[in-house]
């Protein structure tokens, strides 16, 4: 029933008239393809040509007010452009609402939380095809070098951020963990921004209830867990860099306290108005016994990015991961596509 709702819900939306569509509001989408020539054996299996979607997508946002506060909404489904695993048009993504004005900004429902959205916009390689964090392929989500607490969406989230002063925004959040134990999980960060750098953390933390497993309420985060990271970032007229460190506790029933460190490096170079190149290196660096401790390594990316019409962009990328593990192959993978965008309203 769920499934006929949403794709009812959707299909009205695009037969809606564009007067429909105030100024205030905004359908937008991306139809994102990729075919890819995979070498990962022992990771995710697969070996050889095949072609895949890369999180296409539909949204609607739009805004309603006039005086300093205004409320505010952002609706987002995925829109698979081939036949995903439960055969189903769309598949949930995010669906959140709140107020901002002078004050800041606050938001409910399921989201991206502060600590992934903070990792999600260093990685140009995000939603494409790619050796992810665990060192498998993928074709969604992060890339090797980031924890797969930067993947995912958080119910239940209530966020908050402030407005800046001298530069910081601070942010907090609280996401219930709709149990009768009450341990809610909890997330506070800042962030400063100068002329062209910016430098932060983020912290976030699952309810403790002394299990170890990835089932709570903050995605990649282990129950009774917590993870951390700093980040920063400097962007000069054709060229840009970021890195992103994280320690996030992954420990195990064999090792509850073990954790893993995480590093992202990421450099963006503008070689023409509409080709961009892009180099990413990553590192996975495991306590014995983490949960992750199989993706241990050295991981790197190169893109090459070409705008062909405006909102369209072709792409041909390699990526790789030289993992420590003995008598594990290597991953790899090529990848041409396409991101193709659209909008319409305000």
């Amino acid at each position: 029933m769920k499934k006929i709702i949403l794709s009812a819900a959707i299909a009205a939306i695009c037969a809606a008239p564009a007067a429909a569509i105030a100024a205030d509001n905004n359908l937008y989408g991306q139809l994102r393809y990729s075919f890819n020539s995979v070498s990962d054996k022992d990771g995710s299996g697969q070996d050889g040509l095949s072609g895949n979607d890369n999180v296409s997508l539909f949204g609607l946002k739009g805004t309603a007010g006039d005086g300093d506060t205004k409320a505010f909404y952002h609706l987002q489904t995925g829109a698979p452009s081939d036949k995903n695993a439960t055969g189903s048009a769309f598949n949930q993504r995010f669906y959140f609402a709140g107020l901002k004005g002078g004050w800041g900004k606050a938001a409910y429902g399921r989201m991206t939380n502060a600590y992934k959205f903070d990792g999600f916009k260093l990685d140009p390689y995000y939603n494409l095809s790619h050796v992810n964090a665990t060192g498998k392929f993928a074709t969604g989500g992060a890339s090797y070098g980031l924890s797969t607490a930067t993947n995912g969406f958080t119910d239940n989230s209530l966020q908050y951020h402030s407005p800046a002063f001298s530069g910081i925004t601070v942010n907090a959040g609280v996401y219930i963990d709709d149990t009768n134990e009450d341990n809610h999980s909890t997330g506070i960060g800042a962030t400063w921004k100068g002329k062209g750098a910016n430098v932060g953390v983020q912290y976030i933390q699952n309810g403790n209830d002394g299990s170890v497993n990835t089932n709570g309420v903050i995605p990649g985060v282990y129950i009774d867990g917590s993870a951390m990271r700093i980040h920063g970032g400097f962007k000069a007229k054709s060229w840009s860099a970021g890195l992103s460190y994280e320690t996030v506790d992954e420990g195990t029933a064999g090792n509850t306290g073990a954790s893993t460190n995480y590093m992202y490096l990421v450099g963006r170079f503008n070689a023409t108005p509409k080709t961009e190149l892009v180099l990413t290196v990553g590192t996975v660096d495991p306590d014995a016994g983490a949960a992750n401790a199989a993706a241990e390594g050295t991981g790197y990316q190169l893109g090459v990015f070409q705008t062909v019409v405006a909102k369209t962009q072709m792409y041909v990328t390699y990526g790789a991961a030289d993992l420590d593990a003995n008598g594990v192959e290597d991953p790899s993978v090529i990848s041409v596509g396409a991101i193709h965008k659209f909008g319409f309203g305000g």
